[in-house]
């Protein structure tokens, strides 16, 4: 455990104060008496303010008893000592308030958080609260330092622990168990559910924190939620976020079902945000209606983009395709070429190959990075490129496409139409699971 952690604000170390730790399931249902030594009931839930890095408690919730279902409410500033087998207060019953916690900015603990999914910012997972860890400064000052997700966590709030550990300890006295605490720190951890008075408070930290995180950890991460919680969090990522995001989500159903969680204008913009062949795949999981009327409220080049990718059928090099790739004229100069790219660059999302066009925008040849940065700047894009390079039709099958990519080992292939015009470019992450499954029906002999 850390030694010395600082508050954000003041500063102010724990070290510097007389400290322990403490587990929620250690307080949960001790019995809780007045200053009047009067039996309250027991101690149901906890309240902390969500303000804070390390969140104070300042709540208590009471239960009174099985034939008095009502609980009582308390501020934890009137708590007198905690340290006994009872919590006792400083002041008397009818200080407390009948009715539970209803502030803003605070969340009840058990309630918000035991047993509930939460987003792992450091591990970039889901995983299930099993018991909350306290740092308890003086008397009874509490602060929400760790969140319990392992075994022992739910364990102990079962109250198995010692019988347990008693067990291990004659079985296998080096059992990992008995050391083993998985404890993530509060600030590496945001809830996905919480009292919606509080929710717009940790959500704006979510979308912060998710923002450094990978779109294929965002995206795993919604998948192993369940719709609600999942539908919370897509709503709080910005939309190139959420984009990348979605895009990396290979499970249609889910990817459908996130962008029906966003209003149609907010859809619209993620759309505009991913790659159209990506944009054009989701559409097409949509209904038709809901998908033209999406459409229409995206920006004219991008719906238009779409739209040209909606009319080939999804099994064909044109319905895989990108219409985002990098054509320059053959007659350039390198000097001019690289003047070009870096006016088109920013608006294509990979740039495996340049493809070479003549003047009707037909396909001539195409190079590699590697080969403009070593030409003369003086030489033309016809002097270096590789001419007559592979290519397919718009309308040639998935496994056709699949046979050139393996054949040639290529990044990415260009899609010419009947002209021969470049209309296109598939890229190699948009075969390489249908290379895959060939490969195994060849294998079980399919």
């Amino acid at each position: 455990m850390p030694d010395a952690i600082a508050i954000n604000g003041n500063d102010r170390l724990f070290a510097q104060e007389e400290h322990s730790f403490l587990f929620f399931s250690s307080l949960l249902e001790k019995p809780v008496y007045d200053a009047n030594g009067v039996l309250v009931g027991r101690l149901s839930d906890l309240a902390v303010s969500v303000a804070y890095m390390f969140p104070p408690v300042v709540a208590f919730v009471v239960q009174r008893g099985r034939w008095e279902p009502f609980a009582l409410t308390g501020r934890w500033s009137d708590v007198a000592d905690i340290s006994g087998p009872a919590i006792r207060l400083g002041v008397g019953i009818q200080a407390l308030t009948p009715s539970k916690l209803d502030t803003s900015g605070e969340i009840l603990l058990r309630d918000a958080l035991l047993d509930k999914q939460i987003v792992d910012m450091n591990g970039a997972k889901v995983v299930r609260v099993n018991d909350l860890h306290f740092l308890k400064l003086g008397r009874c000052e509490l602060r929400l330092i760790h969140v319990d997700v392992g075994t022992r966590g739910l364990i102990r709030r079962m109250g198995w622990e010692p019988a347990i550990d008693t067990l291990i300890r004659r079985v296998a006295p080096r059992a990992r168990h008995l050391g083993a605490e998985r404890l993530i720190r509060w600030q590496y951890v945001q809830p996905l559910s919480l009292d919606p008075k509080a929710l717009n408070v940790r959500l704006s930290v979510l979308q912060k924190q998710l923002k450094e995180l990978h779109p294929a950890d965002i995206a795993e991460i919604l998948t192993d939620l369940d719709t609600h919680e999942r539908a919370t969090m897509f709503r709080a990522l910005d939309a190139e976020t959420a984009a990348d995001a979605l895009a990396e989500v290979e499970d249609p159903r889910i990817q459908t079902q996130l962008l029906e969680t966003v209003s149609q204008e907010d859809a619209a913009d993620i759309l505009e945000e991913m790659p159209p062949d990506e944009a054009a795949d989701l559409l097409g999981e949509l209904p038709q209606e809901t998908s033209s009327a999406l459409l229409k409220k995206m920006e004219a080049d991008e719906a238009q983009d779409v739209r040209e990718l909606l009319t080939y059928p999804a099994d064909t090099a044109g319905g895989m395709m990108t219409t985002e790739f990098v054509a320059l004229p053959v007659d350039l100069k390198i000097e001019e070429a690289f003047a070009r790219l870096r006016t088109v660059a920013p608006d294509v999302e990979n740039i495996y190959y340049v493809f070479v066009t003549d003047a009707d925008g037909r396909l001539v040849g195409v190079l590699n990075l590697r080969q403009l940065i070593l030409a003369q700047p003086s030489a033309q894009l016809q002097d270096i490129m590789i001419k007559n390079p592979a290519r397919v039709h718009c309308m040639d099958s998935r496994d056709s496409v699949a046979e050139i990519v393996e054949k040639y080992d290529l990044l990415a292939l260009p899609v010419v139409d009947d002209g021969d015009v470049l209309v296109g470019m598939i890229t190699v992450d948009d075969v390489v699971s249908h290379i895959a499954n060939q490969a195994w029906k060849s294998k079980l002999g399919r």
